[in-house]
């Protein structure tokens, strides 16, 4: 039977049921006091306790595989509320309302928010954002992984950020209050235990993106009001008095984070948006309000934001104090550190980014001015450099030299040994092309069978004609070694057509010299196929 999840219509009534009655509860705390002030937290705590456990178990049973894990493990924090009710309800009915205690039984507290962080860990992300291994660097060799190396300073400095807020939070007063033994130990855990919630929650949110965002987003929220619940009772706990008005934020935080971590278990996830791959998503995906660029700015910056409130703390704690001492100032150090070398991986990162730009940047370059089958240049290249040599011989009388280069019965190859066989043949015609020529010298691949030759520094030699008549005996020559096609040997027949702009001719354009050269070289093809005709002639009589 497939398990249907909570609708969006009931999860949206529950939500506005739900904040509807917490605001009334909350209203009536601001107008009640005494023992009538009680009875109303103690109500408001089991109903919630009741909704909370009711929420946990719909979550649980609705769902299958992943989705049941994390809600197991985050179950704790709900189904704790009816117990954690009773407690609230016993101690300050004990006849000591003024100050909260902490026994070992309180320590059995803990167990929600260890297991809690397990289950945020265990949060599924989006399939398309599951993170990957970096690639490795076109050099090979050693190379140190910086996306890694930064999210393990982020981390750092997260948790050294919310040690550094927990220290003026509560263990500040923890340790100047006098408790000692269990109580002083619980009250400790208590508030680490916070600190750790709201660090793992903030990695989540910024290091992976959760398929239910929505369920994180209440989840988080019940933390991050838990963290401070269970702040202000560790200061509830401590000998200072406190009147039964300050145990308002800890009522509060109690009845509204199971609740909310009980909500993040049904709601469901937000459909009718499929999954686009980047590479075909429209140009407004890409505005700096997308979702990718929103997770890449958290990414960025996320990090930064307990450390400037640790930083607030520390700076107003050193001009209250006049100088920073103990704990503080050994935290204030390892962040200072870990900062310092954060920036100096991202600014290597951002070298080895910037030259991995220049390295595409290059390659897409070559490939757009080169032929994918040859390593020749493509008739762009050529018709820009050509272009280029007519415009100076326009300007100062440089002669220009272009060979055009056709490879006979190409097609006749192509039909009998197949466009593989075709292929090789090209290949080989271009390198004994390459070898032929000079190094300055430029050839290209301009069609499918049809090779372009410009010869460069022509201007010093005593004749053009001389220079493009000598490469193309050059070229002539070096088809003559037979190539193999189909396992059997074949003689490479290739004419050369030569075009020449010097000095004594009018300036003409590069189109027109690549169409002299084109000519000339079908006017060698007719030639050669005439005497071929004429030697078969003469043959037979």
């Amino acid at each position: 039977m497939r398990v249907q999840p909570v609708t969006e219509r009931t999860f949206r009534t529950l939500l506005a049921l739900v904040t509807a009655l917490f605001v009334l509860a909350a209203a009536g705390q601001l107008v009640l006091s005494g023992q009538l002030r009680l009875v109303v937290q103690a109500t408001a705590l089991f109903v919630c306790g009741v909704a909370s456990t009711v929420f946990a178990v719909i979550g649980i049973v609705r769902t299958r595989g992943v989705d049941r894990r994390w809600r197991l493990l985050v179950a704790a924090g709900p189904l704790s509320a009816l117990p954690g009710a009773f407690e609230w309800t016993r101690q300050y009915s004990s006849g000591n309302p003024l100050q909260l205690q902490l026994t070992a039984s309180e320590s059995l507290f803990l167990i929600a928010p260890l297991l809690t962080i397990a289950g945020l860990i265990c949060v599924p992300a989006r399939a398309d954002d599951v993170p990957t291994r970096a690639p490795p660097p076109p050099t090979g060799g050693w190379w140190l992984r910086y996306s890694h190396a930064v999210i393990a300073l982020d981390s750092l400095m997260i948790v050294l950020s919310m040690i550094m807020i927990a220290w003026f939070a509560a263990l500040r007063d923890i340790t100047h209050s006098g408790i000692s033994g269990t109580s002083f130990v619980i009250a400790v855990s208590f508030t680490l235990t916070s600190a750790l919630l709201v660090v793992v929650l903030v990695l989540v949110a910024t290091f992976r993106q959760p398929r239910n965002g929505r369920a994180v987003a209440l989840l988080g929220a019940g933390l991050v009001v838990l963290a401070a619940s269970e702040t202000v009772l560790v200061q509830l706990s401590l000998p200072d008095p406190v009147g039964l008005e300050g145990s308002g934020p800890t009522w509060l935080g109690a009845a509204l984070a199971p609740l909310l971590v009980a909500l993040a278990m049904i709601a469901p996830e937000r459909g009718g948006r499929p999954l686009v791959p980047p590479a075909v998503r429209p140009a407004t995906s890409r505005s700096i309000w997308s979702g990718r660029a929103v997770r890449n700015w958290l990414h960025a910056y996320l990090p930064y934001l307990p450390l400037g409130v640790a930083a607030a703390l520390v700076l107003a704690s050193a001009l209250r104090d006049g100088a920073l001492h103990g704990p503080p100032l050994y935290l204030a150090t390892c962040l200072v550190t870990l900062v310092s070398l954060r920036q100096i991986v991202i600014i290597a990162e951002n070298r080895r980014l910037v030259s991995d730009v220049q390295r595409a940047h290059q390659r897409l370059e070559y490939q757009a001015y080169h032929d994918g089958l040859t390593g020749l240049a493509n008739r762009v290249l050529f018709t820009r450099e050509l272009e280029k040599a007519v415009t100076a011989h326009s300007q100062h009388r440089t002669p220009v030299v272009v060979l055009f280069c056709d490879i006979d019965h190409f097609k006749t190859v192509n039909d009998t040994y197949g466009h593989s066989a075709g292929d090789e043949l090209l290949r080989t015609v271009a390198a004994r092309l390459r070898t032929a020529i000079r190094h300055d010298d430029l050839a290209a691949r301009v069609g499918g069978d049809e090779f372009a030759v410009l010869l460069a520094g022509t201007s010093t030699e005593a004749s053009p004609h001389v220079v493009g008549e000598q490469c193309a005996q050059r070229i002539a020559v070096g088809m003559l070694r037979p190539v193999t096609l189909g396992g059997r040997p074949r003689q490479i027949q290739i004419s050369i057509g030569l075009a020449i702009a010097d000095g004594w001719q009018p300036s003409t354009s590069a189109g027109q010299l690549l169409h002299q050269a084109d000519t000339g070289m079908y006017s060698a093809k007719r030639r050669r196929a005439k005497n071929r005709q004429g030697a078969s002639s003469a043959g037979r009589r």
